[in-house]
């Protein structure tokens, strides 16, 4: 049985100084993006659930991507609201942006001794690193390519879950108009 050749450089060892500026801006900028999208989700579910932002943090925890597709699928049918939305591309989206946010606030950061030039190398968490984790390398290079793939990652899934939320308030208001229009006619 051919074994699984060992990837890892030995040379490395964890950053203990702050990151440099540029990719510190670049990882900050991407988690902080990652907490809007989580607030656009929030703002479907709360929609759908017909409760306020404040109820919603006391009862609800955000679920995983694809449980979270599930739970919006189902309250549109109890809703009634018929749509030809792409759930499962939202599902992939959010997954690629989980990804991202768990692999940047998860990972540890690494810098190559054997390198001259500051070589930062993201490490794969010794702990669990939760689902999705296991696609993760054990080790690879952070530079401007890397968090701009990273990024792009999370800005798609803010693309497609703004068009979900749009769509559902869209939704929301012809179904609350019907409703009002009907308990006119009374």
């Amino acid at each position: 049985m051919p074994t699984k050749s060992i990837t890892f450089n030995a040379a490395l060892e964890p950053l203990m100084q702050p990151l440099p500026p540029d990719i510190a801006a670049g990882v900050g900028a991407i988690v902080q993006r990652h907490a809007y999208l989580d607030w656009v989700l929030g703002q479907v579910m709360y929609s759908l659930m017909e409760i306020s932002i404040k109820q919603g943090r006391v009862i609800m925890k955000l679920p995983r991507p694809r449980v979270y597709i599930a739970a919006v699928e189902e309250l549109f049918d109890f809703h009634g609201l018929s749509t030809r939305f792409d759930f499962e591309e939202l599902a992939r989206r959010l997954e690629a942006a989980e990804n991202a946010r768990r692999e940047l606030t998860r990972s540890v950061y690494m810098r190559d001794t054997d390198s001259r030039a500051l070589r930062i190398e993201l490490v794969r968490s010794p702990w669990d690193p939760g689902p999705g984790g296991d696609t993760q390398p054990e080790s690879q290079s952070l530079d401007a390519r890397h968090l701009a793939r990273k990024r792009k990652d999370v800005e798609d899934a803010i693309k497609c879950a703004a068009k979900l939320r749009a769509l559902t308030d869209k939704l929301l208001r012809a179904r609350h108009r019907s409703r009002l229009a009907a308990s006119r006619r009374k």
